[in-house]
């Protein structure tokens, strides 16, 4: 019997996969921008290096508490299976599954504050058509983060469930067949974790694009040193043909604090057209911010 082991079992599943709005914003700083428009492409991070790695051990502790509070109902052999699955996820580093991060809001204080450069960067505005395109032409899950404690819970008993009922179809004799069911879980496990985030960012109503779990040898991977941080990133092409004109990102709205935002705008308007990008709307902030002097 096939290993029933697969997101698309978890019965909670639409909290998270669901139809996004028409635009996603993605908060970066100018040079970001230039890379993005420069190069037509995405560097999706490993999920380790996120700017809070908190985010992947809540889904993971959380998991871990819902095992123990489910295996003294359960047959020895079963509840030594499930500690056994539950312990390996404190190895997630070993796993290269890579995120990019949107949000729905176009012009959000706390963006601007922790990912625009203090208000000095770009909400890049991408059309979530053409994004989901993308996400289906390169095997990636366009998912929505969940922030509420219940929707946590219906999850990880989800997974709980399926991992419980692939263990008893199975039946797996030795140490390899559970191994290799466990290591068809995490990687269903950890794919879903980064949309698990606490209930106080719920604010940033965030949108993950998410890899499948990814070899170092994949042409796409890439290592990144910038001074003293180095980083594993894969990159996404926005357009199959680098010649084609994409509207993958049709709105660009400008920070709240840089010094001329107009000229900002027309460096935009200039490095899009040259790279074919068909941006219709270039705004502005209106959001009364201004950065604290140094």
């Amino acid at each position: 019997m096939p290993n029933p082991i697969s997101f698309e079992r978890i019965a909670s599943r639409a909290a998270f996969e669901t139809e996004p709005p028409k635009h996603l914003y993605h908060y970066t700083d100018l040079e970001g921008v230039e890379g993005i428009l420069s190069s037509k492409s995405l560097w999706m991070s490993k999920f380790t290096a996120s700017n809070d790695i908190s985010e992947i051990t809540l889904a993971i502790s959380q998991f871990q508490n819902f095992v123990e509070s489910r295996v003294a109902a359960l047959e020895a052999e079963e509840a030594s299976f499930l500690h056994e699955a539950a312990s390996q996820l404190d190895g997630f580093r070993r796993t290269n599954i890579c995120l990019a991060s949107f949000c729905e809001q176009p012009d959000l204080l706390s963006q601007w504050r922790s990912y625009g450069n203090d208000g000095r960067g770009i909400a890049l505005g991408f059309d979530a058509r053409v994004l989901q395109d993308l996400a289906q032409r390169y095997s990636l899950k366009l998912w929505r983060c969940v922030y509420d404690r219940a929707t946590h819970v219906k999850v990880s008993n989800d997974l709980l469930t399926m991992l419980l009922e692939s263990f008893r179809a199975v039946k797996p004799k030795g140490a390899e067949e559970r191994r290799e069911i466990i290591g068809q879980f995490n990687a269903t496990f950890l794919r879903v974790a980064p949309v698990i985030k606490d209930h106080r960012f719920a604010e940033e109503s965030e949108w993950r694009l998410i890899s499948s779990p990814i070899a170092f040898d994949h042409p796409r991977m890439i290592a990144v040193f910038a001074s003293n941080h180095a980083s594993v990133k894969l990159n996404l092409p926005l357009a199959p043909d680098e010649r084609e004109v994409t509207n993958v990102i049709s709105r660009v709205v400008i920070g709240p604090t840089p010094l001329d935002p107009q000229n900002v705008a027309d460096a935009i308007a200039v490095l899009s057209r040259r790279n074919g990008f068909r941006i219709a709307d270039i705004g502005f902030s209106g959001i009364p911010y201004r950065r604290t002097a140094l």
